[in-house]
């Protein structure tokens, strides 16, 4: 690729070099992503490139099981940097260790400090869900959905809802269109999670 080469030359620009290793990482090419993405975070003199690369190598650690560690990186990050990336990613790690006070008041946080990005607003969703506030999640989701968001979670995550709401049929339709999504290594479902869930939502399971 255009980054590959750009990289490979010597000549790419800290951003440069962020995205090639945001692209790595996606891939699943985590070692790769690492190693570029902590040579710009310790090497660069550009305060936006190094925080962007510190976030990212959150989510490398966070794929290599390193969970706290991830969390502990990302808070040292959101507090000199904030923007929607780093409450998106923070706000994720919070529902996934499993503090949902935090992970709630954080998500709250994150919502008013952008109310239309879809990813905060499945974080927050994911929230609601998991703290059985399901009429909550489905304003939420049916606000997102008004956005048609480019990811397979957010579909998935709504059936989940429309689940618990009594719905089968729609939350069936939405478990159905997360399918139609590709999934990536950074991808938090597996197309087995969506399968199964259609199994189920199907009658079939």
């Amino acid at each position: 690729t255009w980054f590959s080469r750009a990289y490979r030359t010597g000549s790419a620009s800290p951003g440069v070099a962020v995205s090639y290793g945001y692209l790595l990482l996606k891939s699943g090419r985590i070692d790769e992503a690492e190693k570029v993405l902590a040579a710009v975070a310790e090497s660069t003199n550009d305060f936006d490139s190094r925080m962007s690369a510190k976030s990212n190598l959150a989510l490398v650690l966070w794929k290599y099981g390193r969970l706290d560690d991830a969390i502990n990186l990302l808070q040292e990050v959101f507090k000199g940097y904030r923007n929607t990336v780093v409450y998106g990613s923070l706000g994720y790690f919070y529902i996934l260790k499993g503090d949902m006070e935090k992970a709630m008041e954080f998500n709250l946080e994150a919502y008013g400090y952008n109310s239309s990005n879809t990813i905060i607003m499945d974080n927050l969703g994911q929230c609601y869900y998991l703290k059985g506030e399901y009429e909550k999640a489905r304003e939420i989701y049916e606000a997102l959905m008004l956005k048609n968001p480019p990811f397979p979670e957010a579909y998935y995550n709504y059936g989940l809802v429309l689940e618990k709401l009594g719905k089968r049929e729609i939350a069936l339709e939405n478990v159905k269109r997360a399918s139609n999504y590709k999934l990536s290594f950074l991808s938090t479902i597996t197309a087995g999670d969506i399968e199964a869930k259609i199994e189920e939502l199907s009658g079939r399971g």
